[in-house]
Formats: structure tokens, sequence, C-alpha cells
């Protein structure tokens, strides 16, 4: 009995830190998100009147959350607690991703990645891969587009436009990998 908990619980924990390839875009994603995030925190312009308790967010104590901001550069514990969780989920992520290659070869995979011919129509026309992909473009276009403009990198709104576009395009591009293996 003992012995199924033990592995039931090493399981878990592997499948945290040896996470596969789809958890593993899901960590890199997230985690480089959150540096960022918490980048421009520290730098004081994620928000033009606030500031985020990192610590107050992640424990749900909403209220304790945002903080006036005097637009200036300082980091604090939870700012570096955040950034820590961030960079844990980063490199579990991109080194699950890289496998036996080292890091290198998956940086230089990502820019001599295939998926960039098909915001062109790519060729063997699939149009569901040519919409998706210009999805993407246009939903992370209009995220960092927004937050530069206007130094709103948290508004809801621009999520809700950007998470469409985003999960459209995704899902058209997984649809578009489908119809390809039958």
């Amino acid at each position: 009995m003992s012995d199924e908990v033990e592995n039931g619980e090493e399981g878990f924990l592997e499948l945290l830190t040896k996470p596969s390839k789809a958890l593993a875009n899901w960590y890199v994603g997230l985690g480089v998100w959150g540096l960022f995030l918490a980048i421009l925190n520290i730098a004081g312009v994620l928000h033009p009147t606030y500031r985020i308790s990192w610590g107050g967010l992640l424990t749900f104590e909403l209220w304790d959350s945002w903080q006036g901001t005097d637009q200036s550069f300082y980091v604090t514990a939870g700012d570096g607690i955040f950034m820590i969780i961030c960079g844990t989920f980063s490199f579990l992520g991109i080194r699950s991703l890289a496998g036996e290659d080292s890091i290198n070869d998956w940086a230089m995979s990502l820019l001599k990645n295939d998926s960039y011919k098909d915001l062109v129509g790519g060729e063997e026309n699939n149009w569901n891969k040519t919409i998706g992909s210009w999805c993407v473009v246009l939903g992370l276009g209009f995220y960092f587009s927004w937050g530069i403009m206007y130094t709103t990198w948290i508004d809801l709104g621009v999520y809700a436009v950007s998470v469409v576009l985003l999960a459209s395009g995704l899902i058209l591009r997984s649809l578009a990998d489908l119809e390809d293996e039958d």
C-alpha cells in the first residue's frame, strides 16, 4: 500500500518537474510572460497608476493586490519570489523542450520554425494554418501595441481581445495539424 502512495507522489512530482511537450510549452509561455510582467512592475510601468503586490494577487487577497505608484523603480520581496517562481517554470519548460539537445539548438529551432511559412499560405495552402497563424500574430501584436501605447499591460479588456485571438489561432492551428495526420 505504501509503495502505491510513494509511486503516486513520485509520479506527480515527476509530472511537474519533467513536463510533457504540451505542458512544457505552457510552462515556458506563462513563465516568460510572468517574468516580463514582473520586470514592468519593478520598473513602475505595468499600469499608469498602480503596482501589483504579487503576494496579494496570488493568495486571492485582491483588495491588497493594488498599490498606488509613484512611477519609481523599486523591488519588493513579492517581486523576487514571483520572479523565482516564473523563472523556475521557464527553466523546467525549456529543459524539457530541449530534451537531449542543447538549449542553443532549441532556441535556433524557434528561429528556423516552419510555421512562419504559414503566414503566407505555406506549401499545402491549408487555410486553417494560415488564419490561425495570423490570429496568433494579431493577438500578440494587439497586446504589445496596446501595452506600449497606453501602459496598460494588465487591462482586462486588452486580455479579452488578445486571448480570443490567441486561442482562436492556436485552435485553428491544432485543427489543421489533426487534418494533416488523417
